[in-house]
């Protein structure tokens, strides 16, 4: 299983993206062609028997050197992935128009109708219809192998590169294809996206807001710790809910926000009075894309959940901004990765957990950082702080499957 962490040392911060496949091949020449776009002189009506699920390929696609600008533009932001849900775990089957599904890629009626017309002029049943394009050219991005969309996709990056930029047309065109191999190329290469997530036990949808992910803002990005943390929170949330009338929350290191803004969800879900008040937290270049994803998933005005700063390594100005008050539960998901993590960790758990409170903790096993991971464990237990449930859970993110430690943590005394 590949890991973008995996590549980063932990005594270095480089990080490493993959590089993009050399596949500059056309896939297409004048004198190829698919059966579909054979077309035999007959004496009789042609007959359009073609199944609209019926697959097609790459060969389908229009001929680059002479589409017109419109309908190769048209094919790109129809190949344009839908947002992600659960890393990809799941996909939405919910059957939409042609006119839903241009509506939603910003495709113009009118580009449409000439994408029609080209299918029609080339003899294409597979693709002659509004209903066959707008189903069949999304499902062929969802299925067909990289190298040889690749390829296509370099096809049309090497003949608009070459045309007047100012055409505006041209310039979406580039665009797009730039986005479409990127895609392709590993999430370290794709530019930011929205996201969904769909919880065990939670109602609502959250959407969260990913920029381009970069070595030196890892926060930017969702881990898969997050997903596995909040089902178990949204799942539990009856025993969490009653545990000592617990009200002041803190998710430390919060990143994209997922934990908190389930948290928070889950809690208005049961009471829309909720008296819980949610702090999520993170590094001041993590700030923006954390208060965009509280108010994407409509929390900013409940008054419930502040996003703010909270530095590890000085918590003076949070604490003068916000008060001293302990919290009555601490929400941690994948923290560690970096040597000084595991003491930054213990340093905020000690300052911060209330006598009665309680860490929900979900740590992804990492064979990097297995030394910091058993740091954490032994500066838990030498600061009198114990675990009191302790699970090994399996989940998915955008690098492949991945074990966890789960642990609920709570002072020994109690």
């Amino acid at each position: 299983m590949f890991d973008p962490l995996d590549f980063i040392s932990n005594e270095s911060s480089s990080f490493h993206s993959p590089k993009g496949e050399d596949n500059t091949s056309s896939l297409v020449s004048n004198t190829e062609c698919s059966a579909a776009e054979v077309v035999t002189e007959t004496d009789g009506p042609v007959i359009d028997d073609i199944d609209i699920d019926a697959p097609i390929q790459v060969i389908d696609l229009p001929y680059v050197q002479l589409a017109p600008s419109e309908v190769v533009l048209t094919v790109l932001l129809l190949l344009k992935p839908g947002v992600s849900v659960n890393f990809g775990q799941e996909k939405r089957v919910t059957k939409q128009s042609s006119d839903s599904i241009c509506n939603e890629k910003n495709i113009p009626p009118k580009y449409l109708k000439a994408t029609v017309k080209w299918y029609e002029h080339m003899g294409n049943l597979n693709l002659n219809s509004k209903d066959k394009i707008c189903t069949k050219i999304p499902r062929l991005g969802i299925c067909q192998s990289s190298p040889e969309l690749l390829g296509y996709y370099t096809n049309i990056l090497s003949k608009y590169n070459k045309m007047d930029s100012n055409d505006k047309v041209v310039e979406n065109i580039l665009q797009e294809v730039s986005c479409r191999i990127s895609e392709k190329c590993g999430r370290t290469a794709q530019p930011s996206m929205t996201r969904e997530f769909q919880i065990d036990n939670l109602d609502c949808l959250i959407k969260l807001h990913e920029p381009s992910l970069t070595s030196d803002n890892l926060g930017l990005k969702t881990w898969g710790a997050s997903l596995i943390l909040s089902q178990k929170i949204c799942s539990n949330f009856p025993q969490i809910k009653c545990c000592r009338g617990s009200k002041r929350v803190l998710e430390l290191g919060a990143g994209t926000g997922l934990v908190g803004i389930a948290f928070a969800h889950k809690s208005l879900e049961i009471d829309l009075h909720s008296q819980y008040v949610i702090y999520l937290t993170d590094l001041p270049e993590i700030l923006p894309n954390l208060r965009k994803n509280v108010e994407i998933n409509d929390l900013n005005l409940t008054g419930k959940v502040h996003a703010d700063v909270l530095d590890w390594t000085n918590s003076t100005p949070f604490v003068e901004k916000y008060g001293g008050d302990k919290f009555d539960i601490i929400l941690i998901a994948d923290p560690i990765y970096s040597p000084e993590h595991p003491k930054w960790v213990v340093d905020m758990i000690v300052e911060f957990l209330a006598k009665s409170g309680k860490v929900f903790l979900e740590v992804p096993v990492r064979a990097k950082y297995s030394k910091e991971r058993q740091q954490l464990w032994d500066l838990l237990e030498s600061h009198g702080l114990c675990g009191i449930v302790e699970e090994i859970d399996e989940g998915l993110d955008d690098w492949g499957n991945v074990k966890y430690i789960y642990k609920e943590i709570v002072w020994k005394s109690t």
